[in-house]
């Protein structure tokens, strides 16, 4: 897997600052027992004020490396935060595009029922198909009421959250009695209870 060279050059000074806070500490350590064994006061004066300078130089380069830590911690985190809502993002997309396609397929499939209850329902109307030597009624012509009513109630059923799940012999019966064609040319209903039509548990279609 690539290296990303920001976290190489980071890595880098972060090895390089505790390689440097090693040799101060160790220097504070010999200039310390030095002073202590110091022979005169000027010698012991001398060591003790390169002792401050090199603590005090070790005490920032500690600080500075905290800092560049809490930093990669900090990039670490938001890059991970970041990856994690990508995924969120792409799966609720992914999601959506699947009911989208559900949604549509259960549409056409609502559509093509209907339809076929409706052209049923009028049989011998005259929406022949031109030039096709048949003899038989084709469906409405598209600018019947009819499918503006279907597509009305298509539109108010698919912002319900159960289009998908209900029963499809339901909701294709509701869509008939929505559009006042008879159900009963494409479903033997006649005698039941509407409560018998009830949504199942699954899409039946």
């Amino acid at each position: 897997m690539p290296v990303d060279p920001e976290h190489m050059a980071e890595d880098r000074h972060t090895v390089t600052l505790r390689a440097l806070a090693g040799m101060s500490l160790e220097l504070c350590r010999d200039l310390q027992q030095r002073a202590l064994n110091a022979e005169s006061p000027e010698d012991a004066v001398r060591l003790a004020t390169a002792f401050h300078r090199v603590s005090r130089g070790l005490r920032q380069t500690l600080a500075l490396e905290l800092k560049l830590v809490r930093y990669k911690d900090e990039v670490a985190e938001k890059a991970k935060a970041k990856a994690k809502a990508d995924l969120a993002e792409a799966r609720a997309k992914a999601e959506a595009e699947t009911r989208e396609l559900a949604v549509d397929q259960r549409r056409k499939d609502v559509w093509e029922q209907v339809g076929d209850c409706f052209w049923t329902e009028h049989e011998g109307a005259d929406w022949n198909l031109p030039d096709d030597g048949i003899e038989r009624p084709d469906r409405p012509p598209p600018e019947d009421p009819m499918w503006d009513r279907l597509e009305a109630f298509l539109d108010a059923e698919e912002a319900k959250p159960d289009f998908l799940t209900r029963d499809f012999d339901l909701l294709v019966i509701e869509a008939c009695d929505a559009i006042g064609a008879d159900p009963t040319l494409i479903y033997d209903i006649r005698g039941r209870d509407r409560a018998e039509l009830e949504p199942a548990t699954a899409d039946s279609s």
